[in-house]
């Protein structure tokens, strides 16, 4: 199956921005596509903007910059990726991303497998936009950072805390969420137009 490539966006899904993150997302394949064997999406960083380090336990990420330059931790080496350049991240790396300016970086990401990496991104930017994280983009709310982080631990984990401590930590918040009703996804966050 051939996907559209790009910065041009798929009809159907409108562009979203995370401010605690500084990264505009427009998705271009979903998992509905291609039968869960991945999630594409152009993708802008502004300037100043930075992806704290994480993992993607079971999911291979792939950067290929289209303008801009963008700098990586990568298993604690840091590399300089410019247009034209991709950027391999394999399952269970740490690693890290960062726009020091001036100018803004465009360029796809792909995540493979989808797993939920789209609603995980969009409950990122959601809650951010809704004015529930800090700066930094965790939930204020630790109900919702235990139904959010844990509902979500397959696609993504942040590296601090620690990841054992997080398996101590979010399981219990996760269980008064769901006994709250507080949900780790809202439809109002979905990018489909």
């Amino acid at each position: 199956m051939i996907m559209p490539q790009g910065n041009s966006p798929v009809s159907g899904f409108r562009p979203f921005f995370n401010p605690a993150t500084g990264e505009w997302i427009t998705y271009t394949a979903i998992a509905a596509d291609n039968h869960g064997q991945l999630v594409r999406f152009s993708w802008r960083s502004v300037p100043g903007g930075v992806i704290t380090e994480h993992v993607h336990p079971h999911q291979e990420e792939r950067f290929t910059i289209l303008a801009g330059e963008a700098h990586f931790t990568l298993g604690g080496e840091r590399l300089v990726a410019k247009a034209g350049e991709t950027i391999v991240v394999p399952a269970g790396v740490p690693h890290s991303e960062g726009n020091p300016g001036p100018g803004e970086i465009e360029g796809i990401v792909e995540l493979r497998p989808a797993l939920l990496a789209k609603e995980f991104h969009e409950a990122l930017a959601g809650l951010a936009a809704d004015g529930k994280t800090t700066p930094r983009g965790a939930p204020r709310n630790p109900l919702q950072l235990g139904a959010t982080f844990w509902h979500f631990r397959r696609e993504s984990r942040v590296t601090s805390p620690p990841i054992a401590v997080q398996k101590l930590m979010l399981p219990p918040l996760w269980a008064l969420a769901k006994a709250f009703g507080v949900r780790p996804y809202y439809d109002h966050w979905d990018s489909r137009i």
